[in-house]
């Protein structure tokens, strides 16, 4: 199938956020694991100021589908120390049946699932990426709408232990929730699924839809292990 061309809205520059955590830490985006699925590769950072969603920054970004313990993962369980090892992995359209217009199928995993420090659900906290307002808590997910205009969505909290409700205003770094396992009744593994949605020009025609957040959760971490404001 021909890869699609893409535009962003926005230009941001592509420069790097210098911090401790060593380079070799991240794969490259859109480098997804084998046979799960061709990635968005750019190295566009869509939110180059916000703040990693994982408050301590112990986290490790890999997929849950095709890593130890997933559907079509290698033997062992969710809690195998690979998955909680560098380096990250993107998994941004990864085989999907959703329709995610800047993956190159046009289908694809419209996020980025990060595991927390440990394999423990109800430890971790997830924190506002943005200054914002919570629009929406759904069955298994927060929503907030940044005041860039971009909006932010937290899936598989722990929903019993909420710090925030519909309409709160929240203040960027504010604890939300505990990453844990929720998913409609059905446990999924721990881990926290992270997306962004903003307006991008995609084959000329200017849309609000999922942007690959990888970029940004590379340059929100090491930001943050650096101690960058």
């Amino acid at each position: 199938m021909m890869r699609r061309s893409f535009c962003a809205a926005f230009i941001f520059s592509a420069t790097q956020i210098a911090g401790i955590a060593h380079a070799d830490n991240y794969s490259p985006p859109g480098e997804l694991e084998q046979d799960s699925g061709s990635g968005y590769r750019s190295s566009v950072i869509f939110r180059p100021s916000m703040r990693f969603p994982i408050d301590d920054g112990k986290a490790f970004a890999n997929s849950q589908v095709y890593r130890a313990g997933g559907m079509y993962g290698s033997g062992g369980g969710q809690c195998d120390a690979k998955n909680y090892a560098y380096p990250w992995r993107d998994n941004f359209c990864e085989k999907r049946s959703r329709a995610t217009p800047m993956c190159p199928s046009g289908q694809g995993h419209q996020g980025q699932d990060i595991r927390p420090g440990t394999c423990k659900a109800s430890l971790y906290w997830a924190v506002a990426a943005e200054n914002g307002i919570v629009t929406n808590i759904g069955s298994y997910s927060v929503t907030i709408q940044g005041s860039s205009g971009a909006i932010f969505r937290y899936l598989h909290l722990d929903m019993r232990n909420l710090r925030v409700k519909a309409l709160d205003k929240v203040s960027r770094g504010e604890k939300i929730g505990q990453v844990s396992n929720f998913f409609n009744g059905t446990p999924t593994t721990i881990h926290l699924h992270f997306e962004i949605k903003q307006a991008v020009v995609v084959n000329g025609t200017r849309i609000i839809t999922f942007v690959p957040p990888y970029t940004s959760l590379v340059a929100a971490h090491k930001a943050l292990l650096a101690g960058t404001p």
